[in-house]
C-alpha cells in the first residue's frame, strides 16, 4: 500500500511538472524530482527535506561535494553524482547555445565572463577561444589556484589553443576576495603569455579580470607593459 501510495506521489509530481513547469515548485519538490531518478523507489520527501537543512538552500546542495553529500543519511554514490553532475551540466548547456556568436568587443566578452565566474570561489584562469572572426568556440580553464593566487600552466593553453584551432584568445581570471586590479605579475605573466601565443600564430586579445560584479581589462586600461 504505502508503496503504491509513493508511486502515486511520483506520477503526480512529474505530471505536475511537465504541464506546468517547476516555477512554483518548493526548493524540496525540485529536489524530489531530481531524486527520483537516483532512487528508484520510496518515499525520497525526506531526503530532500535533510538536504536542504543541511546545505541551507538548493544551491547549497547542488554545489555540495559527493564527499560532503554523502555524509548525509540517505544518499548513496549514484544520488551524489547526479546532484552533483547538475551545475556543470547546466553551465555546459548555457555553453552550447553561445558557441558561434561573436564577441568582438570587450563589454559582451566581460558580460560572458561575469556569468563564468559566479559560482567559482577559488581564483581560476580561462582562455576564452575565438576562431579568426571572433565566433566563440569555447573557454577553457589552463589553471587554479587558492582563493588568491593562480598558475597559468603554458602546456594546458598550448594544448587547448591548438586542440580547438583558435586564432584569437581572451586571457582570464578572477580575483574571489580581492580588488579588480592587475598585478605586476598579472602585466608579466600576459606579456610572457603574448609572446608564447605569438611563436604559434595566435593573437593574445586581452586579458581580462574579473571580481564580483567588476570587471577590468589590461588592453582597454593600457597599463604599462601591457
Amino acid at each position: 500500500m504505502a508503496e503504491q501510495v509513493h508511486r502515486n506521489h511520483r506520477a503526480r509530481m512529474r505530471k505536475r511538472f511537465l504541464e506546468h513547469g517547476i516555477d512554483n515548485f518548493a526548493d524540496h519538490e525540485i529536489l524530489e524530482l531530481l531524486l527520483f531518478f537516483a532512487i528508484p523507489r520510496g518515499d525520497v520527501n525526506p531526503l530532500a527535506h535533510r538536504l536542504i537543512d543541511e546545505f541551507g538552500s538548493l544551491a547549497g546542495v547542488l554545489e555540495a561535494s559527493p564527499a560532503d553529500l554523502g555524509k548525509v543519511a540517505g544518499v548513496g554514490e549514484s544520488t551524489a553524482a547526479l546532484l552533483h553532475l547538475m551545475p556543470p551540466l547546466l553551465k555546459r548547456y548555457q555553453m552550447s547555445k553561445i558557441t558561434g556568436q561573436i564577441y568582438n568587443n570587450t563589454e559582451k566578452l566581460a558580460n560572458l565572463l561575469l556569468g563564468y565566474y559566479a559560482d567559482k570561489p577559488m581564483e581560476t584562469a580561462t582562455a576564452v577561444l575565438l576562431d579568426n572572426m571572433c565566433r566563440l568556440i569555447r573557454i577553457c580553464e589552463i589553471g587554479q589556484g587558492s582563493a588568491c593566487a593562480v598558475k597559468i600552466s603554458d602546456r594546458k593553453l598550448l594544448q587547448v589553443v591548438l586542440q580547438y584551432n583558435a586564432a584569437n584568445v581572451v586571457l582570464a581570471h578572477n580575483h574571489p576576495r580581492g580588488e579588480c586590479l592587475p598585478s605586476r605579475a598579472d602585466l608579466n605573466e600576459t606579456a610572457r603569455l603574448r609572446s608564447l601565443l605569438k611563436q604559434i600564430d595566435v593573437h593574445l586579445v586581452d586579458h581580462i579580470i574579473v571580481a564580483e560584479n567588476n570587471w577590468i581589462t589590461l588592453a582597454g586600461s593600457h597599463y604599462s607593459g601591457y
